[in-house]
């Protein structure tokens, strides 16, 4: 009788256990609104504000907004000095945050920001900026393997996402978020999350993978046309406006058949990307390496005009380039700046310094020097009209890959190496990597 009653006894104990674990366990969505105003912005300096552990999109100048693996959060003000208490979170289980873009309310003032996330069941959910409450929540079947590839600091997911890409209407100028899954994209307001456009590629599985946007236009390749094909959408309506192909562009092997396409000068990851380049076959190689004598093929740049032909940008001929409006800037050999103005051709300025560049706007380029500084180049001169010092202390050296310009602030995500494979203590440079300045 002992037994049988310490078998009974064992019996429910584990069912507990049992039902304890699927409480806790079983899939759960979690907003934790946020308790207080968000404070107005501050005015910008040109000096280091913070080291942080995570990598934040700036919304309205006011808030940061990071995600991890399953949650995305915000805290304020951007100019404080380390993490704070989350001012709203968002969790979801056991889904994956794959890809975080942000919206900004119109400059009207009129409506709200909104935080759009992307995760790995294929969940779209719209989070208020301000206050992280739910705004609206759509569905797009997943691709294969979508994931949280952002690390221990999210930067990825937030500066190069693979699936959310923001363009605008071109008739009305209204923003349009893309979404992409399997097989299919979808338009969405992202005021409303009302579907404007949607387009199913099921009957051509795996085809188009390599896709960005412009100021109001989606591209997407179709490499399973012979040779591959650029489809050129309109990023309101979804109407097809033009298909093309590089000149030269044939039938062979898949090198060949499947030319080289990449775009370039892009507001953030693959999204606003004012041109792309491309080469006839897929054997291409940088500028760079054709300057040193490794290979000769190098792509060429081009962009979409506004009676949506494709023309060509004779001036470009680097492999890192900014454009902003009839400028374009280009790195020069020694990591000196040269711009142009595109009609023209005329060369506009030269750098008196050299250094990486990095990102442009209507007033100025922007450059990292060797000596970890981010310095500023007037847009119509290119004088240095400040720098910021992104070392936090002199004797401080990394590597970067991941940074992010807007609103007058630049973030860094600092490596001790580029090389991915690396676990995250021989990867990131130090617990707190992210380094946030203000551009004055």
């Amino acid at each position: 009788m002992r037994r049988i009653f310490t078998a009974l006894f064992a019996i429910v104990v584990l069912s507990a256990m049992g039902i304890t674990s699927y409480r806790t366990l079983k899939p759960a969505e979690t907003v934790s609104s946020a308790k207080r105003p968000v404070p107005s912005p501050e005015p910008i300096k040109s000096i280091q504000y913070a080291e942080l552990p995570s990598a934040p999109l700036i919304v309205e100048g006011r808030l940061r907004v990071y995600t991890e693996q399953r949650r995305v959060f915000a805290d304020t003000p951007v100019t404080a000095l380390r993490e704070m208490t989350p001012h709203w979170a968002y969790r979801r289980w056991p889904a994956e945050v794959v890809s975080v873009v942000a919206v900004e309310k119109p400059a009207s003032g009129v409506g709200m920001s909104v935080v759009i996330t992307k995760w790995s069941d294929g969940e779209i959910v719209a989070l208020d900026a301000e206050k992280g409450d739910i705004v609206w929540q759509a569905r797009i079947e997943p691709a294969d393997g979508e994931t949280f590839k952002g690390r221990r600091t999210g930067a990825k997911t937030l500066y190069e996402p693979e699936d959310l890409f923001v363009s605008a209407s071109a008739i009305d100028k209204q923003p349009v978020v893309i979404a992409t899954g399997k097989d299919t994209v979808s338009a969405i307001d992202p005021a409303d999350g009302h579907l404007k456009w949607t387009k199913s590629f099921t009957a051509q599985p795996g085809c188009r993978t390599n896709d960005w946007t412009g100021a109001d236009a989606y591209f997407v390749k179709d490499t399973c046309s012979k040779p591959a094909t650029l489809e050129i959408y309109d990023a309101g309506t979804g109407v097809m406006l033009n298909t093309w192909r590089p000149p030269g562009a044939s039938i062979g092997p898949d090198n060949v058949t499947n030319w080289f396409l990449e775009p370039a000068s892009c507001q953030l990851g693959r999204s606003g990307c004012a041109v792309f380049k491309a080469a006839p076959t897929g054997d291409v190689v940088s500028f760079a390496d054709a300057a040193a004598g490794v290979g000769t093929l190098t792509p060429t740049y081009w962009t979409l005009g506004a009676d949506h032909l494709v023309r060509p940008e004779p001036v470009a001929d680097k492999d890192t380039i900014i454009v902003v409006g009839d400028t374009i800037a280009e790195q020069v050999t020694g990591g000196y700046i040269w711009a142009f103005s595109r009609t023209t051709g005329q060369r506009l300025w030269m750098s008196e310094v050299a250094g990486a560049l990095i990102g442009g706007d209507q007033r100025n380029m922007y450059i990292i020097n060797k000596e970890y500084q981010l310095l500023v180049l007037n847009l119509e001169t290119g004088a240095v009209t400040s720098s910021t010092e992104l070392r936090i202390r002199p004797e401080d050296k990394f590597v970067y890959n991941e940074y992010y310009l807007h609103s007058g602030y630049l973030v860094v995500e600092r490596l001790q190496t580029t090389k991915e494979s690396e676990i995250d203590d021989k990867y990131y440079f130090s617990m707190n990597t992210v380094v946030l300045v203000g551009i004055g």
